[in-house]
């Protein structure tokens, strides 16, 4: 969860940067996370398929459902006891001590990675490219 939290973090400080979430700056930090939750829980399901584990279709009739129960989780998860607090305050004593880059480009370069990941789990899912073994 530290690389979440991290990306909680920024996403905060650019949500309350960009002052579109004056009145919940966390739903902001949190918009992004989930979209990385769901490119990561996407390659996991992928990988899992074409090993042979896990098999599931994900239908349309239940992407809202699905939805609003990771929204619910996650929002629990940072809620709970005031974890984001004490995120931003973890973050914020780093901060004085290190090179700090800007909040977009590590949402950029995260969700790079997972989406890059979930192509490549889509490849070996279905025997692509280098996994045409």
């Amino acid at each position: 969860m530290i690389v979440y939290d991290y990306l909680f973090y920024k996403s905060y400080i650019l949500a309350k940067r960009s002052r579109n979430f004056d009145d919940m700056p966390i739903l902001g930090g949190i918009i992004f996370v989930i979209a990385c939750v769901m490119f990561n829980i996407f390659a996991i399901t992928q990988v899992l398929e074409r090993v042979g584990i896990f098999d599931v279709e994900f239908q349309k009739k239940y992407k809202f459902p699905f939805a609003l129960v990771l929204v619910g989780i996650i929002l629990g998860y940072y809620l709970f006891k005031g974890r984001y607090k004490k995120i931003i305050e973890k973050y914020d004593q780093y901060k004085k001590r290190r090179l700090q880059l800007h909040p977009i480009i590590v949402i950029i370069i995260y969700y790079g990675i997972s989406f890059g990941l979930l192509l490549l789990a889509g490849l070996y899912k279905n025997r692509d490219w280098i996994f045409a073994i």
